[in-house]
C-alpha cells in the first residue's frame, strides 16, 4: 500500500510540473498529454520488469514510441511497425521464458521440476496438471479430493470438466496460464467461484450466481493473455 501511494503521489507531481513546463513552453513539441500517458506506463514497465512480464514490457515501450514518434524522428516505424515487433518480442520471449517459470509468487505458484505437486498429478489425485500446445484438449477431472489444478494453455483450445470431482476441503486453487487461447471449465453448481486471475487483452466470463456465498470455493489464480475463459455451472 505505502508503494502504491508513493507511485501515485509521485504520478501527480510530475504531472503538475509537465503542465508547468508546457506552459512555460520548455516541453516544445512534445504534447503535455503524452507525458502524462507515458508517466502512467512506466510503472507497468517496471513491474513487467521485476516479473519478466513481456507483455507488459514492450508494448508499453511500443506505445511510448508512438506517443513520441516525432520528436525521436521515427515516423515511419509507427503505429504497426512498433505494434507488430512488441507482439513478436512478447510471443518470443514468451516462449523462451514459460510464465510458470518466472513467477515465484503472489498469484500463481511455482512450477518446478521438484515440485512434489506435479509429481503427484493425476486424474484422482490431490493434483492436476493440464497442458495443451497448438492443440485441442478435453479433460474430465474425477478426483474426490481435489486440491489444486495447474492449467497452461497455449495456441490452444481446451475444456476441463469438474463435474464428477469434489474437494478435499473446501478451496480448490485452480492456476491457469493462458495464452492466445480458450479454455472452457464446467462447473458444479454447489462451487463458488473466486477470481483472482490476472487479464491482458482477454476476459473470464462468469455465470450468474458465482459470486453467490457458497461452502465449497473455486479460486481462480495466474494469467490470461489474449485469451478467454468461460465457465459454466452443470
Amino acid at each position: 500500500m505505502k508503494n502504491k501511494n508513493l507511485i501515485w503521489g509521485l504520478f501527480f507531481i510530475l504531472a503538475g510540473v509537465a503542465f508547468i513546463l508546457d506552459r512555460t513552453g520548455l516541453l516544445g513539441s512534445v504534447s503535455v498529454w503524452s507525458v502524462i500517458i507515458s508517466l502512467l506506463l512506466v510503472p507497468v514497465i517496471v513491474t513487467s520488469v521485476r516479473h519478466l512480464n513481456f507483455w507488459g514490457i514492450f508494448f508499453p515501450l511500443a506505445i511510448m514510441a508512438i506517443l513520441f514518434d516525432e520528436t525521436l524522428g521515427i515516423e515511419k516505424f509507427t503505429p504497426w511497425p512498433v505494434l507488430g515487433a512488441a507482439l513478436l518480442l512478447s510471443v518470443g520471449f514468451s516462449f523462451i521464458f514459460p510464465y510458470r517459470y518466472r513467477f515465484t509468487q503472489s498469484k500463481w505458484t511455482t512450477h518446478t521440476t521438484d515440485n512434489p505437486a506435479w509429481d503427484k498429478s493425476s486424474d484422482n489425485g490431490e493434483y492436476v496438471r493440464i497442458d495443451a500446445r497448438f492443440s485441442g484438449c478435453t479433460k474430465y477431472i474425477t478426483s474426490k479430493v481435489l486440491k489444486r489444478v495447474d492449467i497452461s494453455c497455449r495456441y490452444s483450445g481446451m475444456e476441463v470438466y469438474f463435474d464428477s470431482a469434489d474437494m478435499a476441503g473446501n478451496e480448490v486453487e485452480l492456476n491457469v496460464d493462458v495464452l492466445c487461447g480458450g479454455v472452457e471449465l464446467y462447473i458444479p453448481k454447489n462451487w463458488g467461484i473466486k477470481v483472482e486471475a490476472d487479464c491482458v487483452l482477454g476476459g473470464i466470463d462468469q455465470p450468474n450466481g458465482a459470486y453467490d456465498e457458497k461452502e465449497k470455493i473455486l479460486i481462480i489464480k495466474g494469467r490470461a493473455k489474449i485469451a478467454g475463459i468461460d465457465i459454466t455451472y452443470v
